[in-house]
């Protein structure tokens, strides 16, 4: 499945293959949330698809289509990804991950026409597993093609991304963007919605299906009563205790990114919560900025401690507490 704000994507997919202009090596770059992985799936199963429809997508009836939709297809991985309780995101990709992937390159093709390896978040990739995947880039197996999906291609390392064709993948047009999203659920305020995931149709949808999007305005309303003195600490800590502290600690840190963003521009362009830019504004005169990057460091720290069995509101207080003392320095 593609999206229809990537059609002109597709076309372009296509006419590499069409053309035998398709390297060993694809590189799908653009920001998060984007449908850049679904991209990447239609692309492997079209690949190996024995009949294609007349719009150069994947039939879904043949054999090869069938074992892809199965996920048991012999020439197929995909590494890094969320689909079930055996395969799931990581923090870091390791050098033994890659070196299986290798392996697997380097195996025949038993059903398909390629060899199809996907490397989701590619740029999680550490520089052990990063330089065991130059072996497979260097020296590619004949009918092999090898997608790594990004949204931060300046983490991948210069000499990965040399050898992969690079593909650029935008965020979609305003309109495509709402058409899909009230496609999805109507009586919704999608316009704020999307602004919110900075204009992200995947992501937006996901705030709203999971109601992360009330969950997080609640949290930001309650941060700013209580750095106006007009809430307690413990009132919040006790509200919000059963958020995952990772995700609070997320959320923390895009706040502090975007009290910097309107530290050094009135308007900025790009915000990360554009719904809590007046009381941003109202913070920026009170903020010393090296104390608030010692925040932001701090918050990297608690960000690992995250997962640990904590006491929840105890981490919570001790995080806010930290934030309101950047506030009450002296500028």
């Amino acid at each position: 499945m593609i999206y229809p704000w990537q059609s002109e994507n597709w076309l372009h997919a296509m006419r590499y293959l069409k053309d035998n202009r398709l390297t060993h090596a694809v590189l799908l770059n653009g920001p998060d949330a984007i449908g850049k992985l679904e991209f990447c799936r239609a692309l492997m199963q079209r690949i190996n698809c024995k009949h294609p429809t007349l719009e150069d997508h994947a039939c879904g009836e043949c054999k090869d289509c069938r074992l892809f939709l199965a996920d048991t297809h012999p020439d197929v991985r995909i590494l890094n990804v969320d689909d079930d309780e055996d395969v799931k995101t990581s923090e870091q990709i390791k050098v033994d991950d890659i070196r299986d992937i290798n392996q697997f390159m380097t195996l025949s093709r038993q059903q398909g026409a390629y060899k199809v390896v996907c490397i989701n978040r590619a740029e999680t990739m550490n520089t052990n597993a990063a330089n065991a995947l130059l072996k497979t880039l260097e020296e590619p197996p004949e009918f092999s093609l090898l997608i790594l999906v990004t949204h931060r291609v300046d983490a991948l390392l210069p000499t990965v991304r040399s050898r992969c064709q690079t593909w650029k993948f935008n965020l979609p047009d305003r309109e495509h963007a709402l058409s899909w999203l009230n496609q999805q659920e109507q009586q919704v305020n999608w316009q704020n919605m999307l602004k919110l995931a900075g204009g992200r149709p995947l992501h937006a949808l996901e705030l709203q299906q999971s109601g992360l999007g009330e969950a997080r305005a609640g949290y930001y309303q309650d941060l700013n009563q209580f750095l106006q003195g007009r809430s307690k600490v413990t009132k919040i800590s006790a509200k919000h205790q059963d958020e995952p502290l990772a995700r609070l600690v997320t959320w923390q840190q895009a706040w502090c990114a975007d009290l910097i963003r309107c530290h050094y521009d009135n308007q900025p362009v790009t915000l990360e919560n554009p719904d809590i830019r007046r009381s941003l504004h109202s913070l920026v005169g009170q903020v010393d900025l090296h104390l608030l990057f010692r925040f932001m460091d701090k918050l990297i720290e608690l960000r690992r401690f995250s997962t640990a069995p904590l006491n929840k509101r105890l981490f919570i207080e001790d995080m806010l507490i930290r934030c309101q003392e950047v506030l009450e320095q002296p500028v």
